[in-house]
């Protein structure tokens, strides 16, 4: 059975998959469905046997260790949550904040003798690694929120509980992880040799490229990557661990070094370097695959990229299988698969020779790529980037120069006569790079968003319709035609949601605790009404506009902290056009500036009249009529009326079955949907609760 690996591996990371997203009866039909497909492929001598027993019993192997690992390792810990006790454990990563707060990822031990990983949100306690951090107070179950998927985050790295931010947290320096601490140590100073030879933009780019850095990586920067869908190139991936183990690969033949001592130096390459950037999951896949790409000659092996990618994600999925929730992991694994497996076999008929050709052929590579990502992409993002497979293939190039000219200030310790001028063409490069971003921004600005639910649903159809034309074809023409038609499908799909949200009237509310700002839309215009000035809003509104392709607002209405957040708002939404301001009447406003390229209007009790709608805006609630419906949006259950067909507050202080019929206390987003037969719903916690207007 050729690639046997590939034939376990795949059923596994598929299974994982699906029974850490799905129901457990859920999971086991679609499963089932897959199994009778696979045999029928069978039946007409497509696979063997052995393969068909091999997915199945692969696939129940992976529901098996999900349902062990939860019943055993996660449930039992989850049981902590809402208690109070102590933890004390060492810390093994650290990320300092502005304002002299910090967080803290500690694995030990809690009072009872369980061993667990939690994560501490705390005043900076000057915690590094290795040192002990002694927590006692209360413990609760990560959540995921609108903005930060949180719990999926953690989870995947093993982490479940955080400590209370009330809760008390000692820390005891020890001189445990030194090895750690030199190596990021001298990360920190690279980092800062290049940002101060670089320039702050340049620098910061380049440092987040080659280190991991993300702090120095400017806004401006980040949101021309992300709209080119190439953010990729500023995390610590598989190409920077190949371009350093390729150097150390040239070194060990040019002095004609043992294979085997190449094998065991790559290793230690391999985990310093891991170790440094701190064990991100792309390195970790990337150091698997390499060094089974490697050792393969030692046990006379031909190395397969597609097997080695198969034992990379089960070795890693074993010890924890909700690591396959992690969008870090999945998109390593599928890019690493668009360009290694899918991409040369796609090509692989391509003529060899001409410019014409070799252009056509790294169009068709990174288009690969991005075709394999993109259901990740639409799983975890809030858009995707319909100019991805031409950014991949002009910016990109750039990118890589950057970082290749990078490791020599990198390996050579920053010496000033090799990184002053490394620094200076890093400087034009990157120059070059912006210009470059910023005309493809302008002659392709479009964005695939991602807020239509159906869409992942969608993506997962057609993914096996391509899938199932692949196996039964076996044809590069084929395969690509129903790629064509499959992202015709969606982007006609999207067309005719995007049509019905046009038809349907939109109050969202967005925010949690101290955070509320009420989006107000229907047929294409967007209202903007912020209710209580927390420093979050411009970005809630921000990830609003993303997910549903907002491309422009007619009016943005601030109510308290003014002052600050005309400042906020301008510095998140820089690209977002607005037509029309309001601040309150006391905020005061230089007569030479301006808010959001507009005049504000500065008033107390702000109106939004439409023909169809009016919003009205005082004392921090928000009025809003839809024809002969009255909806009423706060930040107390007290202010509101209790007149209104719907009223949703932010912060519910009182007893939960003491609140009014039709009020909906909220803890992140909210939406009233006004169909256009007049009926309506709220959606709040991911529960719908129908009401029908007479």
């Amino acid at each position: 059975m050729k690639r046997k690996m590939v034939w376990f591996g795949i059923p596994w990371l598929v299974g994982l998959f699906l029974a850490t997203a799905c129901q457990t009866s859920v999971t086991v039909s679609l499963l089932l469905a897959a199994f009778l497909l696979l045999g029928a492929f069978r039946l007409y001598r497509r696979i063997t046997t052995g393969q068909l027993l091999c997915v199945g019993l692969s696939a129940a192997a992976a529901i098996g260790a999900v349902l062990l690992y939860t019943t055993v390792v996660y449930q039992p810990l989850l049981r902590s949550a809402g208690t109070i006790t102590t933890f004390s454990g060492r810390v093994f990563a650290a990320k300092v904040y502005d304002n002299d707060r910090a967080s803290y990822q500690v694995k030990g031990t809690f009072a009872d003798g369980r061993r667990a990983k939690i994560l501490v949100y705390t005043d900076d306690v000057g915690a590094r690694y290795g040192d002990m951090l002694d927590v006692a107070g209360g413990f609760s179950a990560l959540e995921n929120s609108y903005l930060w998927n949180g719990e999926s985050y953690y989870r995947a790295k093993g982490i479940f509980l955080q400590a209370n931010n009330d809760a008390f947290v000692s820390c005891t320096p020890t001189e445990n992880g030194k090895l750690v601490r030199a190596l990021q140590q001298y990360r920190d100073r690279i980092s800062v040799r290049i940002c101060t030879l670089a320039g702050t933009e340049a620098g910061g780019m380049v440092s987040a490229m080659l280190l991991g850095t993300k702090d120095t990586l400017a806004d401006e920067t980040n949101d021309l990557l992300t709209h080119h869908g190439i953010r990729h190139v500023v995390s610590v991936s598989g190409l920077h661990l190949v371009l350093i183990l390729s150097i150390w690969g040239w070194f060990c033949r040019r002095f004609h070094m043992h294979r085997w001592a190449v094998f065991g130096t790559t290793i230690v390459w391999t985990v310093l370097y891991a170790l440094m950037v701190g064990t991100p999951i792309s390195i970790l896949r990337a150091g698997f695959m390499y060094l089974l790409m490697q050792s393969a000659p030692l046990f006379f092996r031909r190395g397969d990229t597609c097997n080695s990618l198969c034992i990379a994600g089960v070795l890693m999925t074993i010890g924890n299988p909700y690591l396959i929730q992690d969008a870090s992991f999945l998109l390593s694994f599928v890019g690493t698969f668009g360009i290694g497996v899918f991409a040369p076999w796609l090509t692989k008929r391509l003529r060899k020779k001409g410019l014409e050709w070799s252009v056509l052929r790294q169009l068709a590579t990174v288009t690969s790529v991005s075709v394999c990502v993109f259901p990740v992409t639409i799983l975890y993002f809030r858009e995707v980037s319909v100019a991805s497979p031409i950014a991949n293939l002009f910016l990109v190039p750039i990118c890589s120069a950057m970082l290749a000219l990078s490791l020599l200030i990198f390996l050579t310790g920053g010496v000033g006569f090799v990184a002053k001028p490394v620094c200076f063409l890093l400087k034009l490069l990157y120059d070059l790079l912006k210009l470059m971003a910023y005309g493809l921004r302008d002659f392709i600005p479009f964005l695939f968003p991602t807020g239509w639910k159906l869409l992942p649903m969608l993506c997962g159809i057609l993914l096996l319709f391509v899938l199932l034309i692949f196996y039964t074809k076996r044809s590069r023409k084929a395969v690509s035609l129903a790629i064509v038609i499959s992202f015709g499908i969606l982007l006609a799909g999207q067309a005719v949601y995007r049509a019905s949200e046009q038809r349907c009237f939109l109050v969202t509310v967005l925010g949690q605790k101290q955070e509320e700002v009420v989006v107000v839309t229907y047929a294409g215009k967007t209202d903007v009404i912020d209710l209580t000035g927390d420093h979050r809003n411009p970005k809630y509104v921000e990830a609003y506009c993303a997910e549903q392709g907002i491309t422009r607002l007619n009016t943005l209405c601030l109510t308290k902290y003014a002052d600050q957040m005309r400042i906020t708002y301008p510095d998140t939404l820089w690209e977002m056009p607005v037509a029309e301001t309001a601040v309150p009447a006391d905020c005061w406003i230089p007569a030479d500036t301006d808010f959001m390229g507009t005049k504000p209007l500065q008033t107390d009790k702000f109106t939004v009249e439409d023909t169809q709608y009016t919003l009205t805006e005082s004392d921090g609630i928000v009025w809003i009529t839809f024809g002969n419906l009255h909806f009423c949006v706060g930040t107390t259950i007290q202010e509101l009326p209790d007149t209104a067909d719907a009223v949703i507050c932010t912060r519910w202080n009182g007893e939960p079955d003491a609140m009014p019929e039709e009020t909906y206390a909220k803890e992140d987003a909210v939406q009233i949907r006004v169909y256009p037969d007049g009926s309506w719903n709220v959606n709040t916690l991911g529960e719908t609760l129908n009401k029908a207007c007479a």
